[in-house]
């Protein structure tokens, strides 16, 4: 009997890869606290949703400087000790944030430097994140953690935005983020449990500055090169550059007195995206990896364009959820299919390519969205945006033809 639903062996299979993804699960619950409480400031302090879309291009441009160097440390030093690094950077923009709301600044620019901070955290950790994982789990079970990845993504997603919207509307924002903090120093308890040898395994000439750009730049060149790859960020870019309908949630929540119903917004796609990895199973037998991706992102801009005529109603939530069930989908693909291809000589700086293309996307869709629903309305952007989204992506991803006809190279036959 093929199995639908989830697997959970790697969790006892690898007892790092346990202590590991507790302490990111736990993480990124926090993170995503904090995800719904800063726009939410924002929003409160300059009612604009083009300034909460600010935040997002400030964030993208960290990630992409620090992402890129985070991604070549990780190549280089100690993935565990980077690690602990990023969280201690994370937990001092979180207190830096509590001292704001304490004192009751209404700068809004000090406001996008402490996002930007917790981006950089967050630039900084992912790259060494996925290379230890990959240093820890088995080539044949890499089809198996992917969907455990977008678990943690998904659920994350659900609770600490709901949570967060919660916590704003009865205890206040300084509390808030006080919570965010505690969850960075749990991680890194967890991440100290973590035995195996986080040290690459062959290590990148490192004694001179000119060498980590090359680095760098010797990763970009390798996913350059490779049209598969390309493929897999830039259909996932577009579809959330033309559909990314978060920047709008503060202004809806806003509008109708009911700051509770701000994290709703945040974790419906999320929910739908729990659903999708719970019945994951199939996933493990799919090998055209490139459509799966293509259909994925272009439902998900459906799944927007669907929100736009429906939101304020319960449709609204179904639509969000409905396309957070197909983006986590494409997650999955996207996982697999990187792991499979990248060599493990590339991997920290490939993962840092990976965030940037999955970041850059909602974080430019968002500040667009912004600008366009302040000009346009909120209705005739999501709707733009959703039905542009659907035709780009199809004709993006049918014309990149090696990926759109690739072939997983490791069948799997999980029964």
């Amino acid at each position: 009997m093929k199995r639908i639903s989830i697997d959970f062996s790697p969790f006892k299979k690898y007892p790092d890869y346990r202590w590991l993804y507790a302490g990111q699960f736990i993480s990124f619950f926090g993170s995503m606290i904090t995800y719904v409480a800063i726009p939410y400031q924002m929003y409160h302090l300059t009612k604009s949703s083009t300034m909460v879309g600010s935040i997002g291009i400030i964030q993208l441009l960290t990630l992409i400087i620090f992402g890129t160097l985070g991604g070549t440390w990780a190549d280089i030093y100690n993935r565990k000790k980077l690690m602990i690094g990023a969280s201690l950077v994370g937990a001092c923009g979180n207190l830096g944030l509590i001292i704001f709301s304490y004192t009751d600044s209404h700068s809004t620019a000090l406001l996008i430097f402490l996002a930007a901070l917790m981006s950089m955290a967050k630039a900084l950790e992912r790259p060494s994140l996925e290379a230890i994982t990959q240093q820890i789990i088995a080539k044949e079970d890499f089809a198996l953690i992917s969907p455990l990845g977008t678990l943690k993504s998904n659920a994350g997603f659900i609770v600490g935005p709901a949570v967060g919207g919660i916590l704003i509307a009865s205890v206040g924002i300084i509390s808030t983020y006080f919570i965010d903090l505690l969850t960075f120093i749990i991680s890194i308890f967890c991440v100290l449990k973590v035995k195996f040898d986080t040290r690459p395994s062959s290590k990148v000439p490192s004694k001179k500055i000119r060498e980590h750009f090359y680095s760098i730049k010797e990763g970009l060149s390798y996913a350059w090169k490779n049209p598969v790859l390309m493929g897999s960020y830039v259909v996932d870019i577009l579809s959330m550059t033309f559909a990314f309908p978060t920047t709008l949630f503060p202004a809806l929540a806003y509008g109708v007195a009911n700051q509770s119903l701000l994290g709703w917004y945040y974790s419906s796609p999320a929910i739908g995206g729990l659903v999708a990895v719970l019945f994951s199973g199939w996933t493990y037998r799919v090998i055209h990896h490139g459509k799966s991706i293509t259909w994925c992102a272009a439902l998900w801009c459906l799944g927007i364009l669907g929100f736009a005529f429906t939101f304020g109603s319960i449709w609204g939530f179904i639509f969000l959820a409905l396309a957070g069930l197909f983006d986590s989908y494409s997650g999955v693909f996207r996982s697999t299919l990187w792991n499979e291809l990248i060599d493990s000589h590339f991997r920290g700086r490939l993962a840092a390519v990976e965030m940037i293309s999955y970041t850059c996307g909602p974080l430019i869709g968002g500040s667009l969205m912004g600008i366009m629903a302040d000009q346009l309305g909120k209705k005739t952007a999501l709707g733009m945006g959703g039905a542009m989204g659907v035709v780009v992506v199809f004709v993006v991803g049918i014309k990149i033809k090696s990926f759109w006809n690739y072939r997983s190279i490791h069948q799997n036959s999980v029964s």
